[in-house]
């Protein structure tokens, strides 16, 4: 039953997602760009890992190159299996290549771990979304990849960014889905 309301959101918030004009989706983006880099997390992180957006997605490419320009570390994922992602750290974005659903992602060798996030511990992780709730409950695009790795890292705050038209009510979430603790909007930052 969760899982098909979930899926019911998920439908819902996806059209309303892709009704969002060109033009609107990339003033959008700025705002919440700008509303990220005022947070006091991310002007101490040194560590980054966030996302390269995708099609419809809040769009991430200034804030990775940003982040660069300022000397952070930043790291973006890769998916390696049917369920696992890994991230990877980026020195550029001419370091990307499209990856798994055609979305950018840094290479990966399977032998080469001296770039993975094995041996630097982010100080924050930007999360992508389909829908959120305001308390923070995430949905994404079905696959877990997201949940299971966030699963597995400790104290570290959660941001996600996402659009207004992207927020909805309060639903269940499941066992294995993972709270934001933050949500980064045009209009607002949610703390949850």
């Amino acid at each position: 039953m969760q899982k098909n309301i979930k899926e019911n959101i998920r439908k819902e918030v996806l059209a309303r997602r892709r009704g969002l004009s060109e033009v609107y989706r990339k003033q959008a983006s700025e705002a919440i760009m700008n509303r990220l880099c005022e947070e006091t997390v991310w002007q101490k992180a040194v560590t980054v890992f966030l996302y390269y957006g995708y099609k419809d997605e809040v769009q991430t490419e200034r804030l990775i190159l940003q982040a660069l320009s300022e000397g952070k570390k930043v790291y973006l994922p890769r998916v390696i299996s049917d369920e696992e992602m890994a991230f990877l750290r980026i020195q550029s974005l001419d370091d990307l290549e499209s990856g798994a659903f055609g979305i950018k992602e840094p290479p990966y060798r399977g032998d080469d771990r001296k770039n993975t996030s094995e041996t630097d511990r982010p100080d924050i992780i930007v999360v992508p979304c389909v829908a959120v709730s305001r308390d923070g409950n995430r949905i994404g695009h079905g696959k877990g990849y997201y949940d299971r790795y966030l699963s597995l890292i400790g104290d570290v705050p959660f941001l996600c960014l996402a659009f207004d038209c992207q927020l909805v009510g309060a639903f269940e979430a499941e066992s294995m889905d993972i709270r934001m603790d933050t949500i980064i909007t045009e209009h607002e930052t949610i703390r949850t």
